[in-house]
C-alpha cells in the first residue's frame, strides 16, 4: 500500500511549501478553505480526477467545542468533489442529526447522500510500533487514495490535548482503543504516557495527506465528551505534518506542548516537527 503522493513529495522538494501551518478565520468555512488549501498549492495537489477520498472527523459528542464543526467538514468534502473527486468515505460514520446541524445542509444535501461510511474491519501490525503492536481497523482505511483528517482541537482527560493524532483513534475498533488506553482493555485516563506512546504507534500506519484542524471552538476541560469550558480562537488550520499542526493548535488553547507526551513520542517516530520554536505559521 503506497499511501504517500509523489506531487506532495516533488513540491516539497522543490521547496514550494515554506511555511509548516497556514491559518484562516472560521467565519465562513465553505468560502475560507478554499484560499487554505490554495496556499498548500491547491486542493489539485492531493486530490485528482476520480480519487477516492477518505476523511476522518470526530462527531460523536453533542457540546460544542468537542466535535469536529460540520460546515469545516462539509467545505473540505465540497473542495474535493470540485476537483473531480470519486468516492467520498467518511471513515468512521457519524453521529445522527450530524450533517443537518451545518448551515450549509441544504445546498450540500446531494453530496451528503453519497457519502459512503466504514463498516468491515481489519487486522494491521505496526512493525515499528512500541506499546501498539497491532491494531483493528476499517478496511476501507487502508484503500482509499487520499486522506485527509478533520479534527477539533480540544481537551482529552486521557492525553490532555486531542487534535489530528488523538483523532486516528477514530477508524480503529473499541477493542483497540480499549487496548490504548491500558493493556488491560480498560477504559482508563490514569496510563496517559502509556496511551501517548499507543496513539504514536497508531499514527505509524498512514498520515493524512492533508490535515485540517477545527480550531473555531475548543473544548478546556472534560474532553472528548464533555460538556465544559471552551475557547474561541475562531480558526481553521491547513498542514501536510500531522504532529506540527497539533503542536501549534494546543498553543491556541493556552497549552505548553512540551506537556502533552503525545507529540514527543510522535516526534521520535519521525512523523513531523514536535518544537513549537521551529514550526513556522502563515495566518490568512
Amino acid at each position: 500500500m503506497a499511501f504517500l503522493g509523489s506531487s506532495l513529495f516533488s513540491k516539497l522538494a522543490a521547496g514550494a511549501i515554506k511555511e509548516d501551518i497556514f491559518s484562516i478565520s472560521g467565519d465562513d468555512p465553505l468560502k475560507g478553505i478554499p484560499d487554505l488549501l490554495n496556499a498548500l498549492g491547491g486542493i489539485e495537489q492531493f486530490v485528482r480526477s476520480g480519487n477516492s477520498v477518505g476523511v476522518l472527523v470526530n462527531s460523536p459528542w453533542k457540546e460544542r467545542g468537542f466535535y469536529t464543526d460540520p460546515d469545516v467538514a462539509l467545505s473540505v468534502i465540497r473542495l474535493c468533489k470540485d476537483a473531480g473527486a470519486g468516492k467520498i468515505i467518511c471513515y468512521k460514520p457519524v453521529r445522527d442529526g450530524y450533517w443537518e446541524s451545518s448551515r450549509y445542509f441544504n445546498e450540500m444535501e446531494s453530496i451528503i447522500r453519497e457519502i459512503e461510511y466504514g463498516e468491515e474491519r481489519m487486522t494491521l501490525t505496526i512493525p515499528d510500533g512500541q506499546e501498539l503492536k497491532s491494531a483493528e481497523v476499517f478496511r476501507v482505511f487502508t484503500e482509499t487514495d487520499v486522506f485527509i483528517n478533520i479534527p477539533v482541537a480540544k481537551h482529552h482527560n486521557g492525553t490532555l490535548y486531542s487534535g489530528t493524532l488523538k483523532g486516528l483513534m477514530g477508524v480503529s475498533s473499541g477493542t483497540t482503543n480499549r487496548f490504548m488506553h491500558s493493556p488491560d482493555g480498560e477504559y482508563t485516563s490514569s496510563k496517559q504516557d502509556y496511551l501517548a506512546q499507543c496513539i504514536a504507534d497508531l499514527n505509524l500506519i498512514r498520515q493524512p495527506d492533508i490535515c485540517i484542524v477545527d480550531a473555531i471552538e475548543c473544548a478546556l476541560e472534560n474532553g472528548p465528551r464533555g460538556p465544559g469550558k471552551t475557547i474561541r480562537p475562531n480558526r481553521i488550520l491547513a498542514s501536510t505534518d500531522v504532529v506540527a499542526i497539533d503542536v501549534y493548535a494546543s498553543t491556541l488553547m493556552g497549552i505548553n506542548p512540551a506537556d502533552i507526551s503525545t507529540f514527543k513520542y510522535a516526534g521520535n517516530h519521525n512523523l513531523g516537527k514536535s518544537n513549537i520554536e521551529e514550526i513556522t505559521v502563515k495566518a490568512f
